[in-house]
């Protein structure tokens, strides 16, 4: 990689990073008021894909407004394809640190605690453990993007 190229990408990653900050806010905060009123996973799910179309507005109008090659849609579309990796490990992370926390004895407890709502974490912890959720998917999610969604035009 060359010199610029290097520092280009260091820069979109420090974008991507910050975009990804304001997102766990809006994900964490979307998570904690739902999980005391909706099952974990469909909490999960609609933090997810707030944040999802979140990250993708401010990363397609700030941190790769100069490789808008394809079509508004299809950058969506892909963007979400992208997403889904980074996702479906930060769920994981989440049910398996739930499981972990309030120690699951066995599968129909675990069973309980993923289908039900959430009233005996406190709000700190749900935060933290959708956080790290979070952060295991980042990787992920910003190679994807950068070589897949907003690819460089050749």
């Amino acid at each position: 990689m060359k010199r610029e190229e290097l520092i280009d990408f260091a820069i979109r990653m420090i974008k991507f990073a910050i975009v990804g900050a304001l997102g766990t806010i809006v994900n964490d905060g979307i998570f904690v008021v739902s999980v005391r009123y909706l099952s974990v996973i469909i909490s999960l799910l609609i933090a997810i894909e707030i944040s999802i179309l979140f990250n993708f507005s401010l990363n397609d109008i700030w941190t790769f407004k100069d490789r808008r090659n394809d079509p508004l849609i299809n950058r969506l579309l892909k963007f979400h394809g992208s997403s889904l990796s980074g996702a479906v490990i930060q769920f994981i992370v989440v049910i398996l640190l739930l499981i972990w926390l309030l120690k699951a004895a066995s599968v129909q407890v675990a069973l309980q605690i993923t289908f039900s709502p959430i009233h005996n974490v406190s709000s700190i912890m749900l935060v933290i453990i959708n956080t790290i959720g979070i952060i295991a998917g980042f990787i992920i999610r910003f190679l994807t993007s950068f070589k897949y969604v907003w690819r460089k035009k050749i």
